[in-house]
């Protein structure tokens, strides 16, 4: 008798017990997406203006130098020509100072490697020594007397003179060969670092090349903007991965990238059962699924999640460096930094998926749901209805530790500010001043945020900072009233979903083609005209594309559905996709997996403004989504049911 009250006993109480575990594992980690000095400037995402790029260096006063005529740099040390005098400098060292090295008269370049230091003097020389010692010039061969700039790198020499021509030579052989090429125009100075050349012009802009590269073109990397460069900078080096400069007064300068430090990549894992899911976030304005693709394949490779469990989502800051081929764009904007991209972002997302794996632990989620007024629909301002004002908010809480995370998403372009030095400064914007604002207020750490369908929606005030508190104060306001508690499977999905459309025909793009020529410096007109070539080129080789695929991602976590858009995802698809289970608890994102284009609705095709038809030429779309494009998609969606 005593024996089956026990074993009734645990059947009452064992179901009750095994409610009160948490029932999902859930790990979150970040990681800096911050370039490093070695980039030394990176042009900016999000704009077409101004017309001649926002780009990350500015310079930084190091103090005053005696009079210049040549610089260079030489493993951690900064060499110049004073007066007849080299001088040298580590400017790592506590309250550095210039200290006599040797003798250099009439020398007007000087370049350091291998231990050694070049030079060109007036008389159309070039010279070496060694820097251990005494410094004793000798002449190893002749420059043309034209040169007046010098700089080493990969066991190469190269000179350049005001006329634009380059001439490299091997440092291997037994004698000195000049190989000649062209480069830019009024060239002052040149530099170099792991196999770059950097170039600085009369002008006060640096241009930025690859020799190796069979397909190498010199590409602007800064300027005198007049808001974050105004210096007038006539000799630069690079040692120990960052630039410096000499100013026409005699100033040192350091360069360094603009920036707020805030740029991360976030992830969160959660797993129920067998099953573990991974939600990215990165900041960065956006990225193409072949990208994404790759950081997926890497991830299944290593933990064997595939590729409809990772959601990898854009905060779409317009202030984070270019990680997307936008080929209709300036040239800065048409080729993203491939370290930055392939090192500095993938890596820190692999780091951040990887760590949030490791990291999780038995974990209680809960959902919330808020609503603030950080935006407004700027497209159709006709209906001001058409704004998904809502702030979700998950909060992962760990039991028997003092412990929480949060994941928070609404829907806002991160667009602003653009004032002044603003408008040059690397920044997550608003999502990242309300992360760093919900850590500092609740004393937590590892806050993500996600983009929704901000397709639309522009800031309602102009400035990440009071947008970004408005979004904190919301988010916590959430986590400090009742919250709906998650439970149940684990289960996600991937589809694509592709809308026919039509292309131009090549005599409307030869007509359009011909509207838009000969307007230099009209912006506008220059990428119509890229985008015809662009088009003419598919034409060419057989590659027109027939239809635009958008991609939809699903990630069911117990009663909470997040639904994850590719494109600019307009308001239309959050509330669309909503009320197709009004009952449930439903968050919808944008900017996920791939940013390739708009996705308006009919109403915005129908207006023919920037969203429904001037954003395609920019994107090099060949052509707009038909006008039943929202509805072919949401019934999709439907008729799948995930």
């Amino acid at each position: 008798m005593k024996i089956k009250n026990i074993l009734l006993w645990l059947f009452i109480i064992l179901p009750a017990v095994s409610d009160a575990q948490p029932s999902y594992l859930t790990g979150t980690s970040q990681a800096s997406i911050e370039p490093d000095q070695s980039l030394i400037s990176l042009h900016l995402a999000g704009y077409g203006s101004p017309r001649e790029g926002r780009f990350t260096l500015q310079w930084i006063n190091k103090g005053a130098v005696p009079e210049v005529t040549a610089m260079g740099g030489l493993s951690d040390k900064l060499y110049i020509v004073s007066n007849g005098d080299l001088l040298c400098m580590n400017p790592a060292e506590n309250n550095p100072t210039w200290k006599k090295a040797g003798k250099a008269e009439n020398i007007r370049s000087i370049a350091g490697i291998n231990g050694k230091l070049y030079a060109v003097n007036n008389k159309g020389e070039l010279l070496e020594t060694k820097v251990q010692g005494r410094i004793k010039w000798k002449k190893i061969g002749p420059v043309d007397n034209s040169v007046t700039s010098l700089t080493a790198t990969d066991n190469k020499l190269f000179a350049a003179n005001a006329n634009g021509s380059l001439w490299a030579a091997d440092l291997w052989g037994k004698s000195i060969g000049w190989l000649k090429g062209e480069t830019v125009d009024s060239i002052v100075s040149l530099a170099a670092n792991k196999g770059k050349l950097y170039a600085l012009t009369n002008g006060g802009a640096v241009y930025q090349c690859e020799p190796g590269k069979k397909d190498h073109k010199w590409l602007k990397i800064a300027y005198k903007n007049g808001q974050t460069i105004k210096e007038d900078i006539k000799h630069i080096t690079v040692i120990n991965d960052r630039i410096f400069g000499i100013s026409k007064d005699n100033f040192l300068y350091m360069g360094e990238h603009r920036s707020d430090g805030n740029l991360t990549a976030r992830a969160m894992a959660v797993k129920n059962g067998e099953k573990t899911v991974v939600i990215v976030n990165v900041d960065v304005c956006g990225l193409n699924d072949t990208f994404t693709g790759l950081v997926k394949r890497e991830i299944y490779q290593k933990n064997h999640i595939p590729a409809p469990a990772v959601f990898i989502n854009c905060t779409h800051t317009h202030f984070a460096p270019v990680t997307q081929d936008w080929l209709t764009w300036q040239e800065p904007n048409q080729r993203p930094d491939s370290i930055y991209l392939y090192s500095t972002v993938k890596n820190g997302i692999l780091y951040a998926v990887d760590n949030a794996l490791k990291t999780m632990a038995p974990a209680e989620l809960s959902f919330g749901r808020g609503k603030t007024d950080i935006g407004r629909n700027g497209q159709l301002k006709d209906h001001p209805e058409l704004y998904d004002s809502a702030v979700d908010v998950i909060k992962v809480g760990y039991p028997g530790k003092d412990a929480e995370s949060y994941l928070f998403l609404t829907a806002c372009h991160p667009e602003l500010s653009t004032a002044g030095k603003l408008h040059y400064t690397i920044s997550a914007n608003y999502p990242g001043v309300a992360r760093k604002l919900v850590e500092e207020r609740t004393g937590t750490s590892n806050s993500m945020f996600l983009q929704g369908t901000a397709g639309d929606i522009n800031p309602s005030d102009n400035g990440e900072y009071i947008s970004g508190e408005k979004l904190a104060n919301e988010v916590i306001a959430i986590l400090n009233r009742p919250m709906t508690k998650i439970n149940g499977q684990v289960t996600c999905y991937l589809d694509t979903i592709n809308i026919p459309v039509t292309p131009w025909t090549k005599e409307e793009i030869h007509a359009y083609r011909a509207q838009n020529s000969d307007k230099p410096g009209n912006a506008d007109a220059e990428k119509n005209v890229k985008w015809c070539d662009l088009m003419l080129k598919y034409y060419s080789e057989g590659t027109m594309p027939v239809s635009l695929p958008v991609y939809v991602q699903t990630i069911n976590i117990g009663n909470w559905k997040l639904v994850g858009f590719s494109r600019e995802a307009t308001t239309g698809y959050s509330f669309g996709v909503k009320n197709l289970w009004p009952d449930k608890l439903v968050s919808v994102a944008g900017y996920t997996n791939d940013v390739s284009s708009y996705l308006p609705t009919h109403m915005h095709i129908e207006k023919r403004g920037y969203v429904g038809l001037n954003s395609f030429f920019w994107y090099g779309m060949p052509a707009v989504f038909p006008m039943n494009v929202d509805e072919t998609i949401l019934n999709r969606i439907k008729s799948l049911d995930r």
